[in-house]
């Protein structure tokens, strides 16, 4: 790339991280206040109450064991703001404010690596007006946290598919293990990167160099979770890689997906998480204890029963997951909020599978991309799907549809001017 083209994609860059630090700030000091679409409960999911809780040297000891369904990165960083700045929510407000322009950064740099550059502007811009980030900024929910985690590991893994090497290789495995620390649903993931990029490289590269790269993806998300593990042994008497919860999603998901919920006939925010609560309450009962007073206990009771429906009710199972293969993307807690949300996806995979077919013609190695979207959709099919599950992965699809954009404002299709150079050939280690 010569020296003005570099220029001009630092500015490019500079320009995406401003204009989303500027509409994150207006949401965060203006929009979150006079909006009325969302509630504006101030700590929904008690992250907030945890990481004052680790501010003031008491550690996690009144949130359970094992936290229960929730990963501890998100209330530590909290905990770490508060013990060096005092409590202060709108300066986590404003950290997050920077932390979606992260987002949009990273969207553009993503965008024009694997694309061009003005894919990348195009992605970046959209991430800043995204509908479902600009809800999150100013709440004190964990998406915001999640998504830049998420994010940062796929740009990781472009990085290592332009050039693999041990150092890319680890990055990838650091930043999905702290995602998986934040969110367990995230530890799977480099690991299925791992196998794809296997069998894609099989001819590409002898075993002797492939397999170390592998192995380093992998041991580097392991090295990052298990100090937590280890924690969450000497907690509790069990191996519990990063929380419980297994169970408890596998369950809810039954009932999230019924009709009346899935059609939004009834809100799932409140009927069905109240459903599933008195479900799990009778279940803990009939086994002759109460729910949540021990989170091991609690999971080992709901992991029995959810073993006991995937075998005798193998079509339920089937049908809530193919159900959550679409709540994925637009069931919020009202109407209005998962139309506005189901719209934006709607559109985003129109314009994506445009671009997909454009890289296909252009030999353009796209997967990388496509593999988070489809893993978090089914995997979270066939546990608990909901629409706020689906912001991690909102960057690759906005990435992806960018690109679409791009094929539509270029003349038939042709690569635009700014177009990226292709990928060099996989280096050795």
């Amino acid at each position: 790339m010569s020296m003005e083209a570099r220029d001009s994609t630092r500015r490019s860059g500079v320009f995406v991280f401003a204009f989303a630090l500027f509409v994150a700030f207006a949401m965060v000091t203006v929009g979150w206040r006079i909006q009325h679409l969302v509630g504006q409960s101030e700590d929904p999911y008690g992250y907030v109450r945890m990481g004052r809780s680790i501010a003031n040297g008491e550690g996690f000891g009144a949130y359970g064991s094992v936290l229960n369904r929730r990963g501890p990165l998100y209330p530590m960083f909290i905990g770490a703001v508060y013990a060096l700045f005092g409590e202060r929510p709108a300066l986590l407000q404003i950290l997050q404010a920077f932390m979606q322009a992260g987002i949009a950064l990273l969207a553009f740099d993503i965008g024009q690596r694997t694309f061009n550059r003005r894919t990348g502007i195009i992605a970046g811009i959209a991430c800043a007006l995204h509908p479902a980030f600009l809800r999150y900024v100013a709440d004190f929910h964990v998406e915001t946290f999640l998504t830049v985690l998420f994010t940062l590991t796929l740009w990781s893994t472009v990085r290592f598919v332009e050039r693999p090497t041990i150092r890319a290789a680890a990055l990838i495995g650091i930043c999905a293990g702290l995602a998986a620390l934040t969110k367990p649903v995230a530890l799977p993931y480099p690991f299925l990167f791992a196998a794809i990029w296997l069998w894609q490289q099989r001819r590409a590269q002898p075993a002797r160099n492939r397999w170390p790269l592998a192995a380093a993806i992998c041991a580097a998300a392991l090295l990052v979770v298990l100090p937590w593990t280890y924690r969450n042994y000497r907690s509790s008497g069990h191996i519990v890689l990063v929380t419980t919860g297994l169970g408890d999603a596998f369950l809810r998901g039954y009932i999230f997906s019924k009709p009346e919920y899935a059609t939004l006939s009834r809100p799932p925010y409140t009927d069905a998480e109240q459903e599933s609560n008195a479900y799990f309450k009778s279940l803990c009962k009939q086994a002759g204890t109460v729910w949540e007073r021990n989170d091991v206990e609690s999971e080992q009771i709901l992991t029995r029963e959810a073993k006991r429906r995937l075998g005798e009710d193998f079509g339920g199972f089937t049908r809530k997951s193919v159900t959550g293969l679409f709540t994925f993307w637009y069931q919020m807690t009202s109407f209005t909020n998962s139309l506005v949300v189901g719209g934006t996806a709607l559109v985003s995979w129109a314009f994506a599978l445009i671009g997909w077919r454009r890289a296909r013609r252009e030999r353009r190695s796209s997967w990388p991309l496509f593999l988070p979207i489809l893993y978090l959709n089914v995997m979270l099919a066939l546990l608990l799907a909901l629409g706020r599950y689906s912001v991690p992965i909102l960057p690759a699809l906005t990435i992806l549809a960018a690109f679409g954009v791009d094929t539509m404002l270029s003349p038939r299709g042709a690569p635009a001017n700014q177009a990226a150079q292709p990928a060099p050939h996989p280096q050795p280690v």
